[in-house]
């Protein structure tokens, strides 16, 4: 017997664990996150439609069952069920699904089933649990004892811990860094500053395994680099895995692991309290993750106390960064302490709980969000697995609230010209949801949707809804994003709030925006349209003036367009230099960014002109620190020249990439986008 738990979970000894606080689920046939973050309720899909989803043909016309990884889906359902105790209507009502006879497997609850029947199908060459527990006991005898994770986490207080990520790929985002090592990629997040390795190891969506776990390990402990590892604290070694037995912990402890993951969207309440009971046999404290409230209620119920809060619905993809902020409230509510500011050995306040956020962040702002509420450690994976320098990542995330706090102060207080070059591309002009995916792919940051009733490009409540759909699909999200600013941006010069409220902005259209663009109308108009429509910023594009771009007043940030007065040629018919100085006195900090269009004279309306104006305005306002972003008669053809030349922060196309007024040439769209991209990069060689 070694231990492998297919057929059933528990040990001989082991009584159900049930739950006397949780409430019966209602909500068992929809992943789709609901505001407090847990499945909402939906009508389940009637037996036909559901066997027809998930059946083909063969050719002789009859029906073939759907194949996961070559198991069949009545396969991967059994499996599932197997690590089901006894009492399951009341240890699974929190599992999506559960009770439906028609439900469809989540990719979350197909990459677990299959990984318990890869483990049934070579258990007769995995090594026994006892050879398992010798394996571990001698590795940590050379290698060091397992580190407790909540002791790493709370030590790390006032700085946020980072758990940096190792993974080759994933389900969502296909092929990652399909040639990192996870020796030398550990090595780099440990000399950078991450307190915690998280390696990947599942096989066949991750490209991970048992041999990354170990590596990352040993390269942690020994040398780097030819130099003592003392140069650093030893990280701890979270193994990231879709667990479902007691031989999985085994098994991490063998390789090295100081902890693992458990994830209770796919795991018995029963079975979850066996599995935090055997990793704490072992030496372990696992990091337990929830999405919602009923995950919350099993994982306490069961003993968690480090919870990690997956801001990604791992049954939909779909990514809410305010699921961790929910967690946070409820726990508060409940009167259970886990504030990592209050990590203090000296007073004895140290906190039972851990809190940490699992999915979503990248940038200091992120950090910063969370530090705020008391959350501990923060895990990010992806983008340090695609950054060309990690190291640098990690510095700039700011872990420490001291160095986010100078971060601030540097930026506001800088004063320079704006030298840091195109960060903001906006593809305006969308009308339809094809051409806003389109936009997306090609990694635009900013979907422009007009509501001016004189374009040719005005769009319905009913188009802009279904864009705004399509582009917080892409974005994994489900709500509106959120562009904080620091607490002091009012007080700042206007020219100083506008350079910090860039960066804001850089930082929250990592992923796209929807922009609705608004021409002379009523304020009230605007808020009521980006309620109905759930756009996240408005740009103003009339004779509206500074302060209607107020945040306050608009209800989301505001872009606010200048108007730059060209003839028809697009030779200008103001000096340059006088441009400069009535916008420097025009300015306040009411906008979130000044955009600048070329105006023809004579019209009474900017915009869509498709004349370029002169771009050393542009240039020149920068040199005085104004951030800007330029608009009119730029295309694929000119885009290099505009950004190389005056080296904007954003750069906004519209008729530049159409085939007609309103439909978009998705191959302009894509060589735009990219040459900007492309253009950016060779110009900030030097700088």
């Amino acid at each position: 017997d070694i231990g492998i738990e297919v057929t059933i979970h528990h040990p001989p000894v082991h009584q159900p664990f049930q739950s006397p606080t949780m409430a019966p689920r209602t909500d068992a046939s929809s992943p789709s996150s609901s505001a407090n973050g847990d499945s909402s309720s939906s009508p389940a899909k009637p037996a036909a439609a559901a066997a027809a989803a998930a059946a083909s043909t063969n050719d002789n016309g009859a029906e073939t069952e759907e194949l996961i990884m070559g198991y069949t889906h009545s396969q991967c359902v059994a499996a599932l069920r197997s690590i089901e105790g006894p009492n399951s209507d009341v240890t699974c009502r929190h599992i999506f699904g559960h009770g439906n006879p028609d439900h469809r497997l989540s990719m979350l609850q197909k990459v677990t089933a299959v990984r318990i029947l890869d483990y049934e199908k070579n258990k007769a060459t995995l090594t026994p649990i006892d050879d398992l527990k010798s394996q571990a006991a001698e590795f940590h005898a050379a290698h060091g004892p397992i580190l407790n994770l909540r002791t790493i986490v709370q030590s790390k207080s006032p700085s946020m811990c980072l758990a940096a990520e190792f993974k080759r790929a994933s389900p969502s985002k296909g092929v990652i860094n399909p040639s990192a090592t996870a020796s030398g990629q550990a090595v780099t997040y440990a000399e950078s500053g991450a307190s915690v390795i998280s390696v990947l190891t599942e096989g066949r969506w991750f490209q991970g395994s048992l041999d990354d776990l170990r590596s990352a390990r040993l390269a942690t402990t020994t040398t780097t680099k030819g130099q003592s590892s003392s140069k650093y604290p030893r990280p701890a070694i979270l193994r990231k895995e879709f667990v479902f037995g007691r031989y999985q912990i085994y098994e991490a402890a063998a390789h090295g692991a100081d902890t693992i993951l458990l994830i209770v969207a796919v795991t018995p309440a029963d079975l979850l309290k066996v599995l935090i009971d055997t990793c704490r046999e072992v030496g372990m404290e696992p990091l337990v993750e929830v999405h919602g409230q009923s995950e919350l209620d099993v994982a306490l119920n069961a003993g968690a106390r480090v919870i990690g809060v997956n801001n990604r619905n791992l049954h939909t993809f779909q990514m809410d960064l305010a699921t961790t902020d929910r967690t946070a409230e409820e726990l508060t509510q409940r009167g259970i302490k886990f504030d990592h500011h209050s990590c203090s050995e000296e007073d004895d306040t140290i906190p039972e709980y851990v809190l940490c956020s699992l999915s979503g962040m990248s940038s200091p702002t992120d950090v910063d969000r969370y530090r705020q509420i008391g959350v501990g450690m923060c895990l990010i994976g992806e983008s340090l697995m695609r950054a060309a320098d990690p190291a640098a990542a990690i510095a700039g995330l700011c872990l420490d609230p001291a160095d986010y706090e100078k971060k601030m102060m540097d930026t506001a207080a800088s004063g320079g010209a704006y030298t840091a070059g195109t960060k903001i591309v906006k593809v305006c002009g969308i009308t339809n949801a094809e051409d806003a995916l389109v936009a997306c792919r090609a990694h635009a940051n900013l979907i422009g949707v007009i509501f001016a009733p004189k374009s040719k490009r005005c769009v319905t409540v009913e188009q802009a809804t279904e864009v705004v759909r399509v582009v917080r699909d892409f974005g994994e999200r489900s709500g509106r994003v959120d562009v904080a600013y620091p607490p002091t941006v009012d007080t700042m010069a206007p020219v100083q709030s506008l350079l910090v409220k860039a960066r804001a902005l850089e930082e929250a259209t990592r992923r796209p925006l929807v922009v609705g663009v608004f021409q002379n109308q009523p304020a009230e108009f605007i808020r009521e349209i980006v309620e109905k429509c759930g756009i996240d910023m408005v740009q103003l594009h009339g004779k509206e003036g500074m302060a209607a771009a107020s945040r306050d007043i608009c209800s989301v940030p505001a872009l606010r367009a200048v108007d730059i007065e060209t003839g028809h040629d697009g030779t200008g018919t103001v000096p340059s230099a006088d441009a400069v100085q009535k916008i420097l006195d025009a300015v306040t900090s009411d906008p979130a960014a000044i955009l600048l269009d070329t105006s023809i004279k004579g019209n009474k309306e900017g915009g869509g002109t498709g004349v370029t104006f002169d771009w050393g305005i542009a240039e020149q306002l920068q040199n005085r620190g104004l951030p800007v972003i330029i608009a009119g008669g730029l295309k694929p053809d000119n885009v290099e020249e505009a950004v190389t030349t005056t080296r904007p922060w954003g750069i906004d196309v519209s008729s530049g990439v159409e085939q007609s007024p309103g439909k978009k040439s998705h191959e302009d769209v894509r060589k735009f986008v990219g040459g900007a991209r492309d253009a950016a990069i060779e110009a900030s060689k030097g700088f």
